[in-house]
């Protein structure tokens, strides 16, 4: 079957670099039986319907309307579903997938599958490049021709974390190889569609809570990610916030600006989760002012996740290690 859907990178042409790193990258990934193999359901020997993925290649289609440039299957595919959008988009990602048995076989399951494999591929390349890549509603055809179905909106607002890291100048976030991330999840035995087993895999859990359709704030999103940055640095219940600023500083380097930002982030993380924190009703009319300091918040928060999973895919680790000594 074949599945085209628009894609997305930032707003910012900053990260318009690390972008064009993955529209290389992914193409030499197809077949990649370690990728397909975090994509697919966790293999299982007990179940003989699993792995299901037997082939898995991609393909980047360039071009847009404001130059004439537009693919005329992207033409055509707008005009039979409006909700295939094109305008303001200049690549499509096209995937050739093909799935154990006849696709008759399991055809009223397809859009759910294919729709799984999308959200573990998207959390993967989101945690290797500086850069959103967001996957807009795409669709699903049979090798016939045949319309299946529809994929889901997978994105993130993860470029204004990555706008926040360079206006502070700080934590430094670099790209890693997708097949580096691919790696890593294989050395460490993690599988993107369990329930974690550790500090790391919560980690790597939390951050997926980020994306979705954007249709709506998620105030939960700062929890999910301060549970990912405490479940790489802190250990025990003492000294929460010092251990949160100092190992944090270690790793990433001293803010050269801002630096009670991290004692804000966490003072203002720990007001929200106990109760300690007015707030206004969902949709109150004067919300964006709560809005706006929250999302700052946030944005600091995720650059500082990403920054620490990208040095631990970097070096192949699982954990940060820190030892103390003793200065005579």
């Amino acid at each position: 079957m074949k599945i085209t859907i628009p894609i997305r990178g930032s707003d910012f042409e900053e990260d318009y670099d690390s972008y064009e790193l993955f529209l290389k990258e992914i193409i030499s990934l197809s077949n990649n039986e370690r990728l397909i193999s975090l994509i697919d359901d966790e293999n299982n020997p007990t179940k003989n319907e699993y792995p299901r993925i037997e082939k898995l290649e991609f393909e980047i289609k360039e071009g847009n309307r404001y130059e004439n440039t537009e693919p005329k299957f992207a033409t055509e595919l707008n005009k039979k579903h409006p909700f295939f959008h094109t305008e303001w988009i200049s690549e499509y990602l096209i995937l050739n997938l093909k799935i154990k048995g006849k696709e008759t076989d399991v055809l009223e399951y397809i859009e759910y599958l294919v729709n799984d494999y999308l959200t573990r591929l998207n959390l993967l390349i989101n945690l290797s490049y500086s850069t959103n890549v967001d996957f807009l509603y795409g669709v699903i055809y049979s090798n016939n021709g045949e319309y299946i179905g529809k994929t889901k909106i997978i994105a993130s607002a993860n470029m204004h974390a990555y706008a926040h890291s360079r206006k502070m100048n700080w934590p430094k976030i670099k790209n890693v190889k997708l097949e580096d991330t691919i790696n890593w999840f294989h050395k460490f035995k993690i599988h993107p569609n369990n329930r974690s087993e550790n500090n790391l895999h919560r980690a790597i859990n939390a951050f997926s809570h980020l994306f979705g359709n954007l249709r709506e704030k998620d105030s939960a999103d700062l929890f999910w990610i301060m549970l990912g940055i405490e479940s790489l640095l802190v250990e025990g219940n003492q000294n929460i916030t010092s251990q949160f600023r100092e190992k944090s500083t270690i790793i990433l380097g001293k803010p050269n600006e801002y630096k009670r930002k991290l004692t804000k982030l966490y003072e203002y993380r720990s007001r929200l989760v106990h109760g300690n924190f007015n707030i206004y009703p969902k949709y109150y009319s004067d919300y964006h002012d709560f809005n706006k300091e929250y999302s700052e918040h946030l944005e600091f928060a995720v650059s500082i996740l990403i920054a620490l999973m990208r040095k631990l895919i970097a070096t192949q680790k699982s954990k940060f290690e820190f030892e103390l000594k003793l200065i005579e």
